[in-house]
């Protein structure tokens, strides 16, 4: 009925823009094999949608290769960006991969006799575009990329506070390759958690609320990838707080519940927040109801004296540490040396997240570390991709490239 109402001639200037989503380039690439999945294709495109947009937009499928989207209140170029995003991960879930070159982003816009017409650009064209206004605007007027209003408007986001997920590969040092990922929060939802680290109480929900959302849409992206024959390790991150009251830990573990048991030896619990004294007790509480469901259970540390030995013995699998940005690399260095040798010392495996430089790298491999992470091997991604062998040049040197093209 809604839809009906934007799209009647009286009422088309109610929506903010309106697109068309289409699934043609993924039925040929495909192939023979669309009418064995397109319904699973239809279920992930819906999914997708409810998940991408607003609860004051609409969709709904005009036909069996494309689906209508009113952005109640998106421009034209932040639908676009929307609509973008979402055949993008799409693809990546069906086929591993996504050429946005191939990736056709179309516009419905009403000419200036009323007639509706529709305009097709590629995913590249619109990124190019976007690169291009960034350069040329001061960054402070948007949030690059995301086509939300910044500053001000941090509090009214907040409101309809509605956590995103993102993945960033993993090294692995003693193999040379990437077939790890760690899912947790993306920058966009770790900005709003910021804006809310004075209230403690209202933090620790909306934190509960993202690890939830992390580990169900962590799962469900596997699923699918899983029916696609893609293997990996999926590392999630949850906060210390979320299990730890009673509430909140319900709420999560009744998410555990649905995890498929086909999929749990591939599953990584990593706690974070944990404090450095926790008593052997409450961190023996957490691994034992965390272990059935996963392969591992891992600890990330910010700074401080932990208590291994209550790890170790609680069946903690490994412990890392985080180098903050900003930090100087002969402190971080220094917690690293000493960290790494007494991870080991206790049996348990040791790595190290917010590797930005060859020199922290040399360091963590140095001290012992296993798998590393950081913006030197990777930054955000919407969907994990293959497995693929790569030394620590390489890295750096693409690294390099990146930095040298933004």
């Amino acid at each position: 009925m809604r839809l009906r109402q934007l799209l009647a001639g009286g009422n088309r200037h109610a929506a903010g823009s309106i697109q068309l989503i289409g699934l043609s380039a993924l039925r040929t690439e495909l192939g023979d094999r669309w009418n064995s999945v397109k319904a699973r294709v239809h279920d992930q495109t819906e999914r997708l949608l409810d998940r991408h947009l607003a609860p004051s937009d609409v969709w709904l499928r005009a036909d069996e290769a494309n689906y209508l989207v009113v952005f109640a209140t998106l421009d034209r170029q932040a639908g676009e960006l929307v609509s973008g995003r979402i055949v993008a991960e799409l693809h990546r879930l069906m086929l591993g991969s996504a050429d946005t070159s191939r990736i056709a982003v179309r516009s419905i816009v009403t000419e200036i006799d009323g007639h509706m017409v529709v305009e097709v650009k590629s995913l590249d064209q619109l990124m190019a575009s976007l690169l291009l206004q960034s350069a040329a605007s001061p960054p402070s007027v948007t949030d690059a990329g995301e086509g939300r209003p910044a500053g001000a408007a941090v509090m009214s986001e907040l409101e309809a506070f509605r956590p995103d997920i993102c993945f960033r590969p993993v090294f692995d040092v003693s193999h040379k390759v990437l077939s790890t990922y760690v899912c947790h929060p993306d920058g966009a939802t770790k900005r709003l958690l910021g804006a809310l680290s004075n209230d403690e109480m209202r933090y620790e929900e909306r934190m509960a609320e993202a690890d939830v959302e992390v580990l169900r849409r962590s799962v469900e992206i596997y699923g699918e990838l899983y029916q696609n024959s893609f293997r990996y390790m999926q590392n999630v991150t949850v906060g210390f707080s979320t299990l730890s009251v009673g509430r909140y830990r319900r709420e999560y573990l009744s998410v555990c519940h649905e995890i498929p048991v086909h999929l749990r030896p591939f599953m990584v619990f990593v706690l974070r927040g944990v404090p450095p004294g926790v008593p052997y007790g409450r961190v023996a509480e957490i691994t034992t109801i965390l272990k059935s469901y996963c392969r591992a259970i891992l600890v990330l540390i910010d700074d401080g004296a932990p208590n291994l030995a209550a790890f170790a013995q609680a069946g903690v699998r490994g412990l890392g540490v985080t180098i903050q940005p900003g930090e100087p690399e002969t402190r971080a260095a220094n917690r690293i040396n000493s960290l790494g040798t007494h991870v080991r010392r206790h049996g348990m495996l040791f790595f190290v997240d917010g590797i930005r430089t060859a020199a922290m790298l040399r360091v963590a491999e140095d001290a012992g570390a296993s798998y590393v992470a950081g913006p030197l091997i990777g930054g955000e991604i919407d969907v994990p991709e293959h497995m693929k062998h790569v030394t620590e040049r390489e890295l750096i040197q693409r690294s390099a490239k990146l930095t040298r093209r933004h």
